[in-house]
C-alpha cells in the first residue's frame, strides 16, 4: 500500500486558465440544458495526461461524497460523469478531484490528497482551470512560523512533471491559457512564468541569509530577472 502524506496548504491558490475564444458552440446550454460533447471529449484528454503523470488519480466530483467515481479506469470515469451531467444533478460546471503522487528525495513515492484539482469545467464555455495549492513545485517555502525552509530535492523531483503536465495539456487541447506561456505572475509568494513555478525573490533572499543552501544548487534557473515594473 502506497504511504500516504500531507503537504500543507499554502493560504494561495496556483492556477492556469486554459479556454477557447470560440465559444458559440456551447451556447446551446443555456436553452437546451445538454452539454456540447466537445466537453466530455476534453474531460477525457485531460484526465488521460494528469493519471499518466500519477499528479490526478480522480477520486470524485466538487469534493462531494455524492458523487465518488465507482471506477477507474478514464473512459468509465467519464462516462460516470456524463450520466451525472446529462441527468441534471450536476449543472453549470464542475470540478475534478483525487490523490497525486510526489516524489521524495529518499527514492519513496507517497499519495498526497488533492495535490492538483482540475476546477470550474464549464457547460456554456470551452474553459477550465488546473491548479494546485501546494507549494513542493519550488526550493524553497516559507513556514508557518515565517521562517524560510529548502527543500531543493522535493521541487526538482516534482516541479518538471507538473510543467510537462500542464504543457502536455496545452498541446493536446490547443486551447489559450493564462498566465501566458511568456506571461509573468508575481501576484503571489510563489511566482509563475506560463507553466514554470518561481520562489519570490524576497524568499530566495530571506533563505540565503537564514540558512544558504549547499553551494552546489544552481539558484540561477530559479530566479526571475528583475524587470522596470518588478525591480
Amino acid at each position: 500500500m502506497t504511504k500516504k502524506v500531507d503537504f500543507p496548504n499554502a493560504e494561495y491558490s496556483l492556477q492556469w486558465l486554459y479556454k477557447d475564444p470560440d465559444q458559440h458552440i456551447y451556447e446551446d446550454y443555456n436553452t437546451i440544458g445538454v452539454p456540447h460533447e466537445k466537453i466530455f471529449e476534453d474531460i477525457h484528454r485531460i484526465l488521460e495526461v494528469l493519471h499518466a503523470s500519477a499528479l490526478l488519480i480522480p477520486v470524485n466530483l466538487n469534493r462531494s461524497k455524492k458523487f465518488e467515481f465507482s471506477c477507474t479506469g478514464i473512459d468509465d470515469i467519464v462516462a460516470e460523469i456524463r450520466q451525472w451531467v446529462r441527468s441534471r444533478v450536476i449543472k453549470q460546471k464542475l470540478s475534478i478531484y483525487g490523490h497525486g503522487m510526489v516524489k521524495l528525495p529518499n527514492g519513496e513515492e507517497v499519495m498526497q490528497k488533492d495535490l492538483i484539482q482540475v476546477a470550474d469545467v464549464r457547460f456554456t464555455e470551452r474553459s477550465f482551470k488546473i491548479s494546485t495549492n501546494k507549494t513542493i513545485w519550488v526550493p524553497v517555502v516559507q513556514d508557518d512560523t515565517e521562517n524560510y525552509n529548502w527543500q531543493i530535492g522535493l521541487a526538482e523531483l516534482n516541479a518538471p512533471r507538473l510543467e510537462n503536465c500542464l504543457n502536455a495539456v496545452y498541446h493536446k487541447l490547443k486551447l489559450e491559457v493564462t498566465p501566458g506561456l511568456d506571461e509573468e505572475d508575481r501576484s503571489k509568494p510563489v511566482w509563475q512564468k506560463g507553466f514554470k513555478l518561481y520562489p519570490s525573490r524576497e524568499a530566495i533572499e530571506s533563505a540565503y541569509i537564514e540558512d544558504p543552501p549547499p553551494p552546489s544548487f544552481d539558484i540561477a534557473k530559479y530566479l526571475l530577472p528583475k524587470t522596470e515594473a518588478n525591480p
